[in-house]
């Protein structure tokens, strides 16, 4: 509406300014930046971290319900649980890229709900399985209502924030699910406890009771989950205007970037997506090996049963603290190769410490810094390809892609770590060793390269990922 209108109307000048108001970015400061920030992070963050806690919860509580009955009720014999573990990544892997091209059209909102809804009731389920087939076909269906759930996650997140805001909200994301993992040992241990209330055994209710809870968050997170900004509502107008600018000056990007086939062959078809998603397949295995069997090895040092359980969550909790302040520090530096490669010789000398450690001291120092090292690199790592894509049609077909390599890494601990070298698993350490190293080098090599790329665009004015002054984050 023109002013004149508005004076024809018999408005006022407050009503001018109330107009301009809730259409232009006026916080251009950096405290209501800092508040807006603020406001985000309060609306965006918390569902979507207690979400990853449980899913984590569900997903892993089959490790500690391994030590506590489930193998000898279910009679596993043989590399039976290792095939368990495994049956989960297939169908987690191929629903990632699929379900993420679904989540502009159908909304976090309702996409998330659904998703809690259906992998609640298969968590529960696993409580009253009875043979391997059970377990196996439980697997598979958890694996298939969680695979779209990461990758819509960090592309939310991408979708909010700018470049180097990123990663302290990657990480404070993960980091839920890591510190939810370091109490996961006594709370199962204490459900555990349960054996023989309604007649069952203590390891069905690691699942029944999560698997309840997370059924009865769908109702909190349809009311409450944050969707894209453009259909946020509690957003006010002049805010949403400054988020658009920002996302606009930081990286050229539009609120509503369409997936088409061009873009994604131009994702699918750049070799450095591919080398970034290695990258977290090499962090995401180790990560997988020390959630899946650090129960087991701990049991392997000598403790029983319930102080293995509790052993587990000093590591996380330490994990947790380091990786929130090394993302601060990241973003603040803008930088990932170096924390990352940092991270990964944290995370092989904790493996030499697990391995070959003359005592259960030395052991268990490995365990902190191999759990430490793993859990800190995996925000580096997602944030270190967020930062180096231009666009949120290639960001929403490039994050499932990183995230589909992250669920392969979940595979390899399964081969790696069998019955049959147990307690000491020094297979799976030798594999986890080289896994660590080659993320180290990877990272390292990439680092050079886009160094290389922006001295080349500042020298020559060479226009980098098709758009001008963009330059890759080392």
């Amino acid at each position: 509406m023109a002013v004149k209108d508005i004076k024809d109307d018999g408005g006022s000048l407050d009503d001018i300014q109330n107009i301009e108001d809730a259409t232009t970015p006026t916080d251009l400061d950096p405290k209501a930046d800092k508040k807006l920030l603020r406001r985000l992070d309060l609306h965006v963050l918390p569902w979507l971290c207690l979400l990853y806690a449980l899913s984590l919860f569900d997903r892993n509580s089959i490790s500690t319900a391994k030590i506590t009955g489930l193998v000898d009720d279910l009679k596993l014999v043989g590399n039976h649980y290792s095939v368990a573990l495994l049956s989960f990544f297939p169908t987690y892997i191929l629903i990632e890229l699929p379900a993420n091209t679904l989540i502009r059209k159908f909304g976090p909102k309702r996409m998330l709900t659904g998703m809690i809804i259906c992998w609640g009731t298969v968590a529960m389920c696993f409580g009253f399985v009875n043979t391997f087939s059970q377990l196996i076909a439980l697997r598979v269906l958890l694996g298939i209502f969680e695979g779209g759930f990461n990758p819509a996650c960090v592309y939310l997140i991408s979708s909010w924030y700018k470049r180097y805001e990123v990663q302290q909200r990657i990480a404070i994301w993960y980091i839920s699910g890591s510190f939810i993992s370091g109490f996961s040992g006594i709370i199962s241990y204490g459900l555990s406890s349960m054996e023989g209330v309604g007649g069952l055994r203590g390891w069905r209710w690691i699942f029944i009771i999560p698997g309840i809870l997370t059924i009865c968050m769908a109702v909190p997170i349809y009311l409450f989950v944050s969707d894209f900004p453009e259909k946020a509502t509690w957003l006010r107008p002049n805010e949403l205007a400054r988020i658009q600018s920002r996302l606009e000056e930081d990286r050229g990007e539009k609120m509503e970037d369409k997936i088409t086939r061009k873009v994604l062959i131009e994702v699918y078809s750049d070799w450095k997506l591919w080398v970034l998603s290695l990258l977290h397949f090499f962090i995401t295995s180790g990560a997988y090996a020390m959630s899946f069997f650090t129960p087991s090895i701990l049991r392997g040092f000598g403790y029983d049963v319930a102080l293995s359980q509790i052993l587990v969550t000093p590591p996380y909790i330490c994990a947790a603290l380091c990786a929130i302040g090394s993302s601060i520090l990241a973003d603040r530096y803008r930088k990932r190769s170096p924390f990352l490669v940092g991270f990964m010789m944290l995370a092989i000398l904790g493996i030499v410490l697990i391995g070959w450690g003359h005592n259960t001291g030395m052991k268990l120092t490995g365990v902190f810094f191999a759990i430490t090292g793993t859990t800190c690199a995996t925000p580096a790592v997602l944030a270190f390809m967020v930062n180096n894509i231009v666009g949120s049609a290639k960001r929403q077909a490039g994050i499932p892609l990183q995230l589909m390599f992250g669920g392969l890494g979940g595979v390899a601990p399964s081969l790696w770590f069998r019955n049959q070298d147990a307690p000491y698993y020094m297979p799976g350490l030798y594999a986890s060793l080289t896994s660590f190293s080659m993320c180290a080098v990877g990272a390292a090599s990439m680092a050079l390269y886009y160094r290389n790329q922006n001295r080349k665009a500042d020298k020559y004015g060479i226009i980098l990922e098709g758009l001008e002054g963009f330059r890759y984050t080392l």
